[in-house]
């Protein structure tokens, strides 16, 4: 494994010709040593002290089980890769040089196309007019779709439903190599649960919606985990974007509330009633599956906010109808298309054992990349047997690899949580068998649980107002912060991919080591303890590499300006005057004004409607720099109208 790389070098060496280069290797030898033995729990984190000297005497100690495995190292932030996953980041590349002159028309304000000369790219490849995948009985794609599309899937639990931290990832990604959409999205309410924001959905008829969680299951499911189905042909679905399907920020426009070109995700056996949309949409294809699933495509002449599914029953036989999900595929389909597919709740297992379509559906959108995010609910279950879950998942991941043999594979280990302030006890265990996992299986791991800064660094993360009060779930601006973690590390291990021609990644960097400096001065965690009352106690006793401790880090930060959108729209806590009333409390009350304690699911926009004033009033009054990062139960002042 390669020795992962410190987060700054302002001291750099002599050249390797000086006459003191061996002494400095032999200090340095030393400083790692030390540095090891004060803190030996963190196996294979360890930075190393700056240095350019490229030796292979030097080398940290690795715990065996991670040796060999792909590893993203975010304490040190660099990846050591699989071959796979090189593999793609190349492919990502040419998608970049061949979308140059598009990236930067979409989104000149990302500062590594500022600095790209499109111009030296030569013309764009002929970009394809088929619908995303060739579908039978139509003409296939009028070019490679590799030249130009890069896919990534998404797969885990309530951290992905949310699509706050995939998103992050997804519109960092899109706007360094190109918008070709969010992939597969399920209404979500017709199961009766939450997002995505801004889809609206209405059934007619009798709908039952469900998911892998869900007990006697007997319908099949797929990659979304979610399905709703039907006993009656006069059953529709009535479905429309609002203006919050909008994603917009500094970077530039990522989402629109329309569409023109969509596929529906349906079954598709014998017995099952026949797809049909409103006129506006002509079908154009459809791509069935003998194991009773498929895909439909439909193009209107215009772009459309919505559309309306219906039923027919073409034969006696037909009974059922099952609905998977839609997607919106731009008219022109470059760059980076997304897939988030989270299920809250959900454990590995019951994505392999209640998804038997997910295998099948996998191979049929050949992602470049299949990202798992799994872990926090198997940290809190305490019948998990390992000897049980850990073969069950590797066989899964051998059928992926069989099914899409070119799709590199990233493991996300758990990040640490404190649900109602209980002690997670298997996070440990559960994170150890995804490294295990990740070994055996030459995937690659992004440790997410150790960027945060490790068992314990919960309580860090939620005194800087990065959590929700249930310290299971993170808010915007927490989640925001781990997508930029894990997009600053697999842009780095890119740029090792394409040495010849890497991209400008220094905003991103200088943002994310701005924030994580802010929470754990030196990268490294804060020892906590193992339950909440010791990690309550000592807390106070842990100094970082600054002297400061952990709750005086805490109790010098002012939630009031707890955040600051940089001009990429990234999130940094900064330090806080404790003299400032903080948002947890109501500013002091004037003539005319109310408070208002937030429920969930609301928004500063809903709440401004409601007492009919405007949401930047609201923001203005009490001191909101991030107006998205509302917690239930956070009490604020209404100004009078």
């Amino acid at each position: 494994m390669k020795h992962c790389q410190p987060l700054t070098n302002n001291h750099p060496l002599p050249s390797q010709s000086s006459p003191t280069k061996w002494l400095i290797i032999l200090f340095l030898s030393l400083t790692q040593l030390l540095a090891a033995q004060q803190n030996p729990n963190r196996s294979g984190t360890t930075a190393a002290t700056p240095s350019p000297i490229n030796n292979a005497s030097i080398s940290p100690k690795i715990d065996d089980l991670h040796e060999d495995s792909s590893i993203i190292c975010l304490t040190c932030n660099e990846l050591q890769e699989s071959p796979k996953l090189k593999k793609a980041l190349q492919k990502l590349h040419n998608v970049r040089v061949n979308n140059l002159n598009y990236i930067t028309q979409e989104y000149p304000n990302q500062p590594a196309n500022q600095s790209a000369n499109p111009s030296k790219r030569g013309n764009l490849p002929p970009v394809r007019t088929a619908p995303q995948k060739p579908i039978a009985g139509t003409a296939a794609a009028s070019t490679n779709p590799t030249d130009t599309l890069f896919t990534i899937i998404h797969i885990g639990d309530s951290h992905i439903q949310g699509d706050y931290f995939s998103g992050e990832i997804r519109m960092q990604l899109q706007s360094y190599f190109g918008n070709a959409g969010r992939g597969i999205l399920f209404p979500y309410a017709l199961a009766k649960s939450f997002g995505p924001r801004g889809v609206s959905v209405k059934p007619i008829g009798l709908w039952t919606g469900y998911k892998t969680l869900t007990g006697s299951l007997t319908e099949p499911l797929g990659v979304s985990g979610y399905g709703a189905s039907t006993r009656t042909a006069t059953s529709s679905i009535q479905l429309s974007l609002t203006e919050k399907f909008k994603e917009e920020n500094a970077l530039g426009s990522f989402s629109i509330p329309e569409m023109q070109k969509i596929n529906i995700w349906h079954s598709a056996d014998n017995n099952s009633f026949t797809t049909q949309l409103n006129p506006e949409f002509q079908w154009t294809g459809s791509q069935f599956y003998p194991s009773g699933w498929g895909v439909s495509s439909y193009q209107a002449t215009a772009p459309q906010t919505g559309f309306t599914l219906t039923l027919s029953a073409t034969a006696p036989t037909q009974n059922h109808y099952n609905f998977y999900g839609f997607e919106i595929v731009p008219m022109q389909q470059r760059g980076v298309v997304y897939h988030h597919c989270g299920v809250v709740g959900a454990q590995f297992t019951h994505l392999i054992n209640k998804a038997p379509y997910t295998v099948e559906q996998i191979a049929h959108i050949k992602p470049d990349l299949l990202i798992f995010s799994f872990g926090t609910n198997e940290a809190y279950n305490g019948k998990l047997d390992s000897q049980v879950y850990t073969p069950a998942v590797m066989k899964f991941l051998s059928d992926i690899a069989a099914a899409s043999p070119t799709t590199a594979i990233i493991l996300t280990t758990a990040p640490d949580t404190r649900s109602r302030n209980r002690i997670p006890p298997q996070q440990i265990n559960v994170n150890n068998q995804l490294r295990k996992i990740a070994k055996v299986q030459k995937a690659t791991l992004y440790d997410l649980n150790e960027a945060m800064g490790g068992w314990g660094s919960l309580h860090v993360w939620y005194y800087n107002k990065l959590t929700l009060t249930d310290k299971l779930h993170f808010n915007a601006a927490g989640y925001a912060l781990q997508g930029q973690l894990f997009t600053l590390s697999l842009l780095q291990a890119y740029n090792k991919a394409n040495p010849k021609d890497t991209i400008n990644i220094q905003s991103l960097r200088s943002t994310v080591h701005g924030s994580m400096r802010a929470l754990v001065r030196n990268f490294s965690a804060v020892a906590m303890g193992d339950s909440m009352a010791l990690d309550s106690s000592t807390i106070n006793r842990k100094v970082d590499s600054t002297g400061l401790t952990a709750m005086a880090i805490h109790n010098a930060t002012d939630s009031a300006k707890n955040q600051v959108v940089t001009p990429n729209n990234r999130v940094t806590p900064t330090v806080r005057n404790t003299t400032t009333s903080n948002n947890n409390h109501s500013p002091k009350m004037q003539r005319g004004e109310v408070t208002h304690t937030v429920k969930s699911g609301e928004n500063l926009y809903r709440i401004a409607q409601r007492y009919h004033v405007t949401h930047e009033a609201i923001a203005k009054r009490n001191n909101l720099t991030n107006p998205r990062s509302l917690r239930p139960g956070q009490r604020l002042v209404i100004p009078a109208h």
